[in-house]
């Protein structure tokens, strides 16, 4: 038997979930087409994508291979930031200059750690580029490095940008940017990265479908807790000071209690009193915005990133490869952690009763396997999924309590994509979508590259409902 779990739900649930799952991704699909003013004031337009807060890196529009560092608290506007180091050392003096329009806007040197902040009137698109006389004497672009930068910044938030600067030795003088195949190479592997991470996030989320027929619209807020679990236990600033290492595996932990607690706490008490799943449904939507803006409370609405890795530069260079080694190991885990689950699935009596309960609960129950402790095990499985997408999220981007809002949608796009509660089907869904986003930004603005995501989703939705791995449900 594969490993990939075959849907468990009814036509009838399939139907109504397809349909509202594309009347969704119809609705932001067209307020992601939606221009962006500079005078806009809310921090939830419709261009913020699933990695809107992922540093602006010159070797592409949205690669996220970009030095980021711990801001401070930008409740008060918005602001663009930068740190410049050079095999391992802060360069101090340098000044990052803030321009639209042609007219400079602002202007901030470095510190001794390397770190500028401009603050900005408001959001929109700004031109930022470095002042070449205040470079350090002996330290140039990197070769093919874009010299301007042109971010668009929200209306909260620090936005992060990244300037390749390297020994004057291996630099080059002319003022040209990366060849096409260097910036395909380095969006593609940007992309797998990304989406290993929504693979792990919509694995938990396709096999909660499979097995219980819930579309779990607060599986976000799985991850949005593991990321903030480990900040909180790494930050040596309101935290607890762990190594990250430490920090990720207690917020996995804390993330599988988290997801046990949905379980014991709501969906089981809910299913016993014969609620129906449509019902039980709407119930994860009103979860989901409880819990988002008990976060809000809690963590605070600015974005904030780990006390560990976050300045870090794309020190592996691989040819025309430029990775950031977190970047990398990153993607190991991530690909490990997938094969486990698979071999999980298909190789222990657990996951033989997965997916069994998922082909045929009743059937299943017949045959003496306690579906409630089947269920209790998906649920905390989804929720330390999550909870590791989180951490991993929140080290190669920041933390902040709507991170688990952008990425949900880009979730029930990998899922639907592969197919409807097939573990599978998530896992070559979420690659998809993080290599097709990403690369579209060879054409688009980075903050636009959720059109490509939702716009798939929507096709795939029109032309085959049950998904690219899945299979139409038998009928009578």
């Amino acid at each position: 038997m594969k490993w990939g779990l075959t849907l468990g739900a009814s036509d009838r649930q399939r139907e109504v979930l397809t349909r509202l799952l594309l009347a969704v991704a119809a609705v932001m699909f067209l307020g992601a087409l939606t221009p962006t003013g500079v005078s806009a004031q809310s921090t939830s337009t419709p261009t913020e994508t699933p990695t809107a807060d992922t540093p602006t890196a010159e070797t592409a529009p949205s690669e996220s291979t970009a030095t980021t560092v711990a801001p401070a608290d930008s409740a008060n506007g918005p602001s663009v930031v930068t740190t410049l180091v050079v095999e391992g050392t802060a360069l101090e003096g340098v000044d990052l200059v803030v321009e639209a329009d042609g007219e400079e806007i602002g202007r901030q040197t470095t510190d001794a750690e390397g770190v500028a902040r401009v603050t900005l009137p408001g959001p929109g698109k700004y031109t930022v580029r470095l002042d070449p006389d205040t470079l350090p004497d002996g330290v140039a672009f990197a070769e093919g490095a874009r010299r301007e930068l042109s971010p668009t910044v929200r209306a909260t938030g620090d936005r992060a940008v990244i300037f390749r600067l390297v020994d004057e030795g291996s630099a080059v003088t002319s003022d040209g940017g990366d060849s096409t195949f260097t910036r395909v190479l380095n969006l593609l592997v940007s992309g797998i990265r990304f989406g290993l991470i929504i693979a792990l996030g919509a694995v938990g989320l396709s096999v909660i479908f499979g097995t219980t027929s819930l579309t779990n619209f607060a599986h976000g807020e799985l991850l949005t807790f593991g990321a903030m679990a480990a900040w909180y236990l790494n930050s040596n600033s309101g935290g607890l000071g762990l190594p990250l290492l430490v920090a990720g595996a207690l917020a996995i932990a804390l993330s599988t209690l988290f997801g046990l607690s949905f379980e014991y706490g709501l969906y089981r008490p809910l299913r016993a009193k014969g609620m129906p799943m449509f019902s039980q449904m709407v119930v994860s939507i009103g979860v989901a915005f409880a819990v988002r803006y008990l976060f809000s409370v809690v963590f605070g609405s600015s974005t904030k990133q780990y006390s560990q890795y976050a300045a870090q530069s794309p020190t592996l260079d691989l040819g025309p490869l430029a990775m950031r080694p977190k970047d990398l190991v990153i993607s190991l885990i991530a690909f490990v952690a997938l094969i486990a689950v698979g071999l999980f699935l298909s190789k222990s009596r657990m996951g033989t009763a997965i997916r069994a309960v998922s082909d045929n609960q009743d059937l299943a129950i017949a045959s003496g396997i306690d579906h409630l402790k089947v269920t209790a095990v998906v649920w905390g499985m989804a929720g330390g999924l999550a909870g590791l997408a989180g951490v991993m999220l929140g080290s190669s981007e920041s933390v902040g309590y709507l991170m688990g809002q952008r990425v949900l949608l880009v979730m029930f796009a990998a899922v639907l994509l592969g197919g409807l509660g097939t573990a599978f089907g998530a896992i070559v869904g979420g690659l998809f979508v993080g290599v097709v986003s990403d690369l579209s930004t060879l054409w688009l603005d980075s903050d636009l590259k959720i059109i490509v995501a939702l716009g798939t989703l929507v096709l795939v939705l029109l032309t085959r409902p049950q998904g690219v791995f899945g299979v139409k449900a038998r009928t009578a």
